[in-house]
């Protein structure tokens, strides 16, 4: 038994054979950490990050164009997007646009370097996913992609596009 705040804690059986490697957790972020390496190291020959990647992708394919809807699908701050976006607009890979409805508001879009990359980078985001899914059939894959958007729909901070 031990004391945790000022209550008395029995530690059961289950207790004792509970390690780190018992919890979905650990393994789903030791993949994550491993998926974002391999990443990372395909990406710094065009040299731009994974976060770089993920906002060109959702400017492009999930037509995310501004910074708070960009923030949300990443799953970013909205300080933390604006630091990035400077970076990126700073690389010539996208503009920001003030809207001609709301001159408060800036919209996002990829400029024709960044358009130019953008093959590259989605080849290298398929191999690094082809290494990590070897083996899996493509109903496998499903799957496991359906049982992580199950376990994010049980977290407190839902990404909005889940």
């Amino acid at each position: 038994m031990t004391r945790s705040s000022n209550k008395l804690v029995t530690k059961t059986s289950d207790d004792d054979d509970y390690s780190i490697i018992s919890s979905t957790g650990y393994w789903v972020a030791l993949l994550a950490r491993s998926i974002e390496r391999d990443l990372e190291e395909r990406l710094e020959v065009h040299g731009v990050t994974r976060t770089t990647w993920a906002v060109l992708s959702a400017i492009f394919h999930h037509k995310k164009t501004t910074p708070v809807a960009l923030a949300s699908f990443i799953g970013i701050d909205g300080a933390a997007i604006t630091r990035h976006l400077d970076r990126i607009e700073g690389q010539g890979l996208i503009l920001r646009e003030r809207s001609v409805v709301d001159r408060r508001s800036v919209n996002l879009k990829l400029t024709r370097k960044g358009l130019g990359l953008l093959p590259k980078i989605v080849a290298e985001s398929k191999a690094t996913n082809q290494k990590f899914q070897a083996g899996f059939t493509s109903t496998e894959i499903e799957r496991i992609q359906r049982d992580i958007r199950k376990l994010l729909s049980n977290s407190d901070v839902v990404p909005l596009d889940l």
